[in-house]
């Protein structure tokens, strides 16, 4: 019986690694607080950056845009090649808004000790997995060849390009309106430049896809799949359709940290094509319990 594991961040929560946002809070704190006033933030949030990857896509390119143009049309020395100056002013500013954050998010991650992690687990011998976490943990605590794991989103260790990120979309003015007139004013590009932060820390999901149809593909014969850790947050979705819709036939099982995440999962699930009776939930003792006798 061929097992897929789908390995999410719980996964590593559950053996007391401290991969929660709240910890990338602590560590980046500085640069966080500095660039919070650019994100509308939905205030009956526990705290600003508590859902760090969600909380990028309230990025409010407007306020960005008005923090940093000091332009007045309407004063008498004004001049248009004012408008390219601010422009370049935009592009720098931008891109160390996002580098900053990429840097920072990848510093934390590499800098995580596993070592702590212990064993609650054990996995059959054939079992594949997907893991969405950056960290080693099933290879450096479980002993699990690294052919077996797929790191969908990069693998700190060994220093891929992380991939994180929201998953929201803009709506943007088109350059005509409705009578083929121009949109375009002075300060078109400037605000296009603005909006960067937005577009440049989306989780590029769709490529991801993409570029690994293979490992997708060769799920077909997985009989069943487990996830571990994930909250089958929305942004991940897509991966699971994928899945769902590889292996048609395959069992689902879906260990729950709450009680109330159990109709949430099965919700999900179902959204992505998955028959409702090829669903099982677990609690995570449950899942222990029915893995004490597998072998690695």
């Amino acid at each position: 019986m061929a097992k897929l594991y789908i390995i999410g961040n719980g996964f590593d929560l559950w053996h007391g690694l401290p991969t929660g946002y709240d910890r990338f809070y602590a560590f980046a704190k500085e640069m966080l607080d500095e660039i919070e006033n650019y994100y509308s933030f939905d205030m009956a949030q526990v705290g600003p950056w508590c859902d760090f990857e969600n909380s990028l896509g309230c990025f409010d390119w407007l306020q960005f845009y008005e923090a940093h143009n000091h332009i007045d049309v309407a004063a008498e020395n004004f001049r248009p090649s004012e408008v390219f100056g601010l422009e370049d002013d935009l592009i720098e500013q931008a891109d160390h808004h996002v580098d900053a954050i990429k840097e920072s998010f990848q510093e934390w991650v590499r800098g995580i000790d596993i070592s702590v992690a212990e064993i609650k687990l054990a996995f059959p011998r054939d079992a594949s997995f997907i893991t969405f976490n950056y960290t080693s943990t099933l290879q450096s605590i479980y002993g699990i060849s690294g052919e077996r794991v797929f790191h969908v989103h990069g693998r700190a260790d060994t220093f891929d390009d992380l991939i994180f990120g929201h998953g929201e979309t803009m709506e943007e003015e088109p350059e005509l309106d409705e009578n083929g007139d121009s949109n375009r004013t002075m300060f078109f590009d400037a605000e296009g430049v603005a909006k960067y932060p937005f577009y440049a820390l989306q989780k590029p999901v769709s490529e991801v896809l993409e570029k690994n149809l293979k490992f997708f593909d060769s799920v077909a014969h997985v009989s069943e799949i487990i996830v571990v850790g994930h909250s089958l947050n929305k942004i991940d979705l897509p991966y699971f359709n994928k899945l769902a819709a590889c292996a048609p036939n395959a069992r689902w099982l879906v260990s729950c940290y709450e009680d109330k995440d159990e109709i949430h999962h099965v919700e999900e699930l179902v959204n992505c094509c998955v028959r409702p009776e090829n669903i099982r939930t677990c609690t995570y003792e449950e899942l222990q319990d029915g893995h004490q006798h597998g072998r690695t």
